[in-house]
C-alpha cells in the first residue's frame, strides 16, 4: 500500500513537470512570434527587415523601413512609386 502511494506521488510530480515544460515552450513561442512581428517589408526590394530607425523614412504619415541606404535613397527620390497603395 505504501509503495502504491509513492507511485501516485511520482505520477503527479511528472504531470506537473510536463505541464511546466509545455507552458515554458508556449511562452518561448509567443516571445519569438512577437520578435518576428517587429519586422517590416522593405518597399523597394520586398525583403523583411528589422525596424531600424536609421534605415527608415516617413511618407504620408506612414513609416517605411529598408535593408540598405541605397533602397532608402531610392524611396526618398520616388516615394509614390514604392509606397503602399491604400
Amino acid at each position: 500500500m505504501l509503495f502504491q502511494g509513492g507511485i501516485d506521488v511520482k505520477r503527479r510530480a511528472l504531470g506537473i513537470m510536463l505541464t511546466l515544460v509545455f507552458a515554458a515552450a508556449s511562452i518561448t513561442v509567443v516571445a519569438q512570434t512577437k520578435r518576428t512581428s517587429q519586422k517590416a517589408k522593405d518597399p523597394v526590394c520586398g525583403i523583411l527587415v528589422e525596424r531600424d530607425q536609421d534605415l527608415s523614412a516617413s511618407y504620408k504619415g506612414e513609416t517605411y523601413y529598408f535593408c540598405s541606404k541605397t533602397d532608402m535613397d531610392k524611396f526618398k527620390k520616388e516615394p509614390e512609386k514604392y509606397a503602399k497603395k491604400k
